[in-house]
């Protein structure tokens, strides 16, 4: 439990204080050596939880600079193509407007497709949940599985890097699960109840093909880094990933 440092220094401290004498220079000894490492281990979580948050802003402003207004001007453009489509008079220029509003909304759903997997702008208004639906929508068409989110309780919003959190996990972990090629269903759901929020994870033998994963491997060291959240894994086919939120 990389994550759990700060209660474990506490313990140290209490075990000091009750050492003997006669034994108190070796065990202070290890001590001292367990706490250095413990400072190494926080050095390293908060190595890569800044590296997380320097990528997340990138992303936010590639999101926001690029791809959501490109993504304005080919709808605007679309709309255009649209009214023309109305008024063209001849059959060849109505075959080229029907070929180029089709080539524009396949250029539009792959834009939509980066912009939300780069960063999800329209959780702003919608939260993390419309965040997270909308990705899903992208996901129903090819995939090697079929996924089924179900959201329970009620929903509140979070702070905005709980909220990325949430969906991060979802969107790494999908992919991860859908790179195995040996999962055929996935079920997510969500339920937010007593200042947690637990995402479940359900598939066959999921846990234990996602063990044998090195990406997965790398996913929960990222976890382990971040403070209020860990990995609990139920049985052979289902894990949860716990948020506390402290609301």
């Amino acid at each position: 439990m990389m994550n759990r440092i700060g209660d474990i220094q506490p313990l140290i401290q209490e075990y000091r204080s009750k050492i003997s004498a006669n034994e108190s220079e070796l065990t202070n000894k290890i001590l001292d050596d367990y706490e250095e490492l413990l400072q190494l281990f926080k050095q390293k979580n908060d190595m890569i939880n800044r590296i997380w948050d320097f990528h997340e802003n990138e992303k936010y402003q590639l999101a926001q600079e690029t791809l959501d207004p490109l993504e304005q001007i080919l709808y605007s453009t679309l709309l255009g193509i649209r009214t023309l489509d109305q008024e063209a008079q001849s059959d060849s220029a109505k075959k080229y407007l029907a070929s180029l509003k089709k080539e524009i909304e396949r250029q539009l759903n792959q834009l939509k497709e980066a912009s939300i997997s780069v960063y999800p702008i329209c959780m702003q208004d919608l939260g993390p949940y419309g965040a997270i639906k909308s990705y899903y929508e992208l996901l129903k068409e090819g995939n090697n599985i079929t996924i089924d989110i179900d959201f329970k309780g009620t929903l509140k919003r979070q702070p905005h890097k709980i909220e990325i959190n949430i969906f991060r996990f979802i969107q790494h972990l999908i992919q991860i699960i859908d790179n195995l090629n040996t999962v055929a269903s996935l079920s997510v759901s969500i339920n937010e109840k007593d200042g947690r929020i637990v995402l479940t994870f359900e598939g066959e033998a999921l846990a234990e093909r996602l063990n044998h994963s090195s990406k997965y491997q790398l996913f929960k060291e990222l976890v382990d880094s971040i403070e209020d959240v860990e990995i609990i894994e139920q049985n052979e086919c289902q894990f949860n990933l716990v948020l506390q939120t402290k609301n």
